[in-house]
């Protein structure tokens, strides 16, 4: 049997491990000129010999999840391990054009004036609301306003969770952005309970992984390390243009001219991209791809003098609702994040970009750093050129998951050829480590 991979970003570089693992021969094609996809680090250096370390898409993992940590220590690479700290300390919201910090101690929460007295006392309320238990699917907005208020909503679970899936949140499926939340209120009845019977779970677990990890020279590391140890046929610059049968199998037909055969295909690109493919094999699915929406996203790395920075509020990130009209979606600190990154003296901030305005990943250099510039000099006052910076983007690159989007994969699914697999962050969890298991499981599939 041989099985070819079609995408080679986290999810399709992990079916192939997976397949490896297993003895069954595989080809992975890729349409860029590198693996990893979204996963990609760069450096930035000054001519005085500063440098940085930047992450185009994601820059942490969760370990709750435990695919990545548990391929990490698959591949040798616990000892490149680097523990980032908290991704909630230092963290504001921006609340009628006015910075406030998210209240994440009971002393905050208090004291904070982001929340009214009323939106206080709703919070406090959420041991006391009937617990939904049911595996039907909702918006992240349902779900928040029925345990904590449109308040909470509103001021800043809204704007954190929108902000993390570039997205509405009232459109947003929480079986899909996080699942994990229902469950809580599924099995201790609330948010409170449920995270208070995780903690005890958790309390009694031996080699406890931190939170959030990332590695020293960078989340794309994994990717690296990934494609360098797979032994089977490997291809970059490998654009699938259409799949058709062929016989029990398939014929994979590259842009170059080229054709692969194969036995079975896991299809790890996104929805909109796998529409296009399929198009010959599955009239009904290849439609049913094209409805699952995709956002452009993008991402710049600033880097400051750190003089440039004003000294107050001293902030890690600032997360900007969309009701606030701004041209950019959130600001991360990561040379406060990870200072072992940056050269002392120098800011580096991380912009997040495509949410409030799509447009912007559009924009050419120049009206890109311009249209930055202007949001940080009103947001945080940082009115200095910058010292060098680098722009990621991806036009229609972001999934959104809208609410019974799990149901229309399962839809979908059921439409597809046999030996035709569907996984990555378009369909079951965006996040590196969904992707990771999406990946496994499709080549597990062909190992029955």
């Amino acid at each position: 049997m041989r099985i070819a991979i079609v995408g080679g970003g986290i999810t399709g570089l992990s079916a192939a491990w997976e397949l490896q693992q297993r003895g069954i021969e595989f080809t992975l094609l890729e349409a860029s000129d590198r693996w990893g996809g979204k996963v990609i680090s760069s450096n930035l250096e000054l001519n005085n010999g500063a440098h940085f370390l930047v992450e185009g898409g994601p820059d942490t993992l969760i370990t709750r999840k435990p695919e990545a940590w548990d391929l990490t220590n698959e591949l040798g690479m616990l000892d490149q391990i680097t523990n980032p700290g908290s991704e909630t300390s230092g963290t504001y919201v921006l609340d009628h054009a006015s910075l406030y910090p998210i209240p994440v101690s009971p002393s905050r929460f208090f004291s904070t004036p982001l929340l009214t007295l009323r939106g206080k006392l709703r919070m406090l309320a959420e041991p006391f609301q009937p617990a939904r238990r049911d595996d039907e699917d909702e918006s992240l907005a349902n779900f928040v306003r029925r345990r904590l208020g449109q308040e909470a909503l509103d001021k800043f679970i809204g704007p954190v969770l929108g902000g993390i899936y570039n997205t509405d949140p009232e459109t947003q499926s929480i079986m899909v952005s996080s699942p994990v939340m229902r469950e809580m209120e599924k099995d201790g009845g609330g948010l409170v309970a449920g995270a208070l019977k995780r903690m005890l779970r958790s309390g009694k677990k031996k080699n406890k992984a931190p939170r959030f990890v990332s590695f020293k020279n960078g989340l794309q590391a994994l990717t690296d390390e990934l494609a360098r140890q797979l032994k089977g046929d490997l291809r970059l610059n490998a654009r699938v243009e259409k799949i058709t049968q062929d016989g029990n199998g398939y014929q994979i037909f590259i842009t170059d001219g080229s054709t692969v055969c194969a036995d079975g295909v896991i299809l790890t690109t996104l929805a909109n991209q796998t529409s296009a493919m399929i198009k010959d094999i599955s009239a009904e699915a290849s439609q049913q791809l094209s409805t699952i929406r995709h956002q452009n996203i993008g991402t710049l790395s600033v880097v400051y003098l750190e003089s440039d920075i004003p000294k107050e509020p001293v902030i890690s990130g600032l997360m900007i609702p969309r009701r606030e009209k701004r041209m950019i979606d959130a600001v991360t600190f990561t040379s406060r994040k990870m200072p072992e990154r940056s050269t002392a003296g120098y800011a580096v901030l991380r912009i997040f970009i495509g949410g409030g305005a799509p447009e912007m990943v559009e924009f050419s250099d120049d009206k890109l750093i311009e249209a930055v510039q202007k949001e940080l000099a009103e947001l945080l006052g940082i009115t200095a050129a910058p010292q060098t910076w680098t722009a990621f983007r991806w036009q229609s690159g972001f999934p959104q998951a809208e609410v019974g989007h799990l149901n229309r994969v399962d839809e979908i699914e059921k439409l597809l050829p046999p030996n035709l697999a569907l996984a990555g962050s378009s369909y079951r969890g965006i996040a590196v480590p969904d992707c990771i298991r999406q990946g496994r499981e499709a080549a597990r599939k062909f190992a029955k």
